[in-house]
């Protein structure tokens, strides 16, 4: 299944990378999104480049009852997202999404732009399930709670550069 998500911040793009560096973000960004923080590493490279691992339990509540067979009563996610180093205009990398002892994952390309006063941001990937028969079902069902996770995440950043 593939997904897309965009989002406009109102703040320039200097400042939105700032805040995916920023470790206390990534704490409220996880908690947004509904999980139990269990790890955050956040590793800026000599190179300017960056990568952010977070790592976190969420209840199985947050995909339909059918599919919680598979995973048990509540998800460990690693959520990681690869960043090159700050451009003059934008900032790209890749997100990946696992859940450990799940048969699937989520992974794709990451990038901010600058937008005038403001900084898009574009995550697009692809949710891939490896059960046989109802693989597309899970994946519309991982791919429903991802995107609402998102928009969460998307609401406290607006939150944080607000603040």
């Amino acid at each position: 299944m593939k997904l897309i998500h965009r989002h406009r911040f109102d703040a320039e793009l200097a400042r939105v990378s700032a805040m995916l560096e920023d470790e206390d973000f990534a704490r409220v960004r996880a908690e947004a999104m509904g999980s139990a923080v269990l790890d955050i590493d956040v590793d800026r490279r000599s190179s300017g480049a960056l990568v952010v691992c977070l790592k976190a339990s969420v209840p199985a509540s947050s995909i339909p009852a059918e599919f919680r067979s598979f995973i048990g009563t509540d998800l460990a996610i690693t959520y990681t997202e690869a960043w090159e180093p700050l451009g003059e205009t934008d900032r790209v990398g890749t997100f990946a999404v696992d859940v450990a002892g799940a048969p699937g994952h989520v992974a794709g390309a990451i990038g901010i732009t600058a937008d005038g006063s403001g900084t898009e941001i574009l995550a697009a990937g692809d949710v891939i399930s490896n059960v046989p028969l109802v693989g597309a079902m899970i994946e519309k069902a991982v791919g429903g709670a991802v995107e609402k996770a998102m928009a969460a995440e998307m609401a406290a950043a607006d939150a944080w550069l607000a603040g």
